[in-house]
């Protein structure tokens, strides 16, 4: 088989229209890694400043919630002499709060996940205390350790130590708010 040659003259290449050489060229490689580093490091600035804010948010909504808990617990104790008798299961209502307490908010899970438990007369970490909210993880709903977190929680409703004050480390290091030692 034998090759021919193919003769082609300029004039019958079409060629492509000016715009596509106008002069105008595109980012270089510097040009475009610089961009880059710039986001980079504005996303390595946000990161952080994301997740305390998120720390924030949980840390505050369970302040909320014992709060609550604690001025409702408080006043069935004040009207009927007692604190409410015996303990309840993770996310299960105390028994005889009907009248002081919305069953939603005490039932659903912890922003640090777990559920919230009523515990009279509990023995947490060595210690005894008549009454207390503990937080309790339930199967495979983990409460968080992030220690910071913990530390920031304790700093909102007490003295910022989770060996003292109100706010402890419990069994399994769950957080318990004290009512009554």
């Amino acid at each position: 088989m034998a090759v021919i040659p193919v003769i082609v003259s300029p004039s019958s290449i079409r060629r492509l229209p000016d715009r596509f050489f106008s002069g105008a060229h595109g980012f270089t490689l510097l040009e475009l890694s610089v961009v880059l580093l710039i986001v980079s490091v504005v996303v390595s600035l946000a990161v952080p400043v994301v997740k305390q804010a998120s720390l924030e948010a949980r840390s505050t909504t369970v302040v909320n919630d014992l709060r609550i808990f604690s001025a409702a617990l408080q006043t069935y104790a004040r009207q009927r002499g007692d604190w409410p008798a015996g303990n309840s299961e993770p996310g299960v209502f105390p028994p005889g709060m009907e009248g002081y307490l919305r069953t939603t908010n005490w039932a659903r899970r912890t922003p640090l996940g777990g559920f919230y438990t009523w515990s009279p007369n509990t023995l947490q970490q060595g210690q005894r205390y008549r009454a207390a909210i503990a937080i309790a993880s339930v199967g495979t709903d983990k409460i968080s350790s992030d220690r910071a977190q913990l530390v920031d929680l304790d700093r909102k409703l007490d003295d910022g130590i989770l060996d003292t004050g109100q706010l402890r480390l419990g069994f399994r290091n769950h957080p318990v708010y004290v009512l009554e030692p």
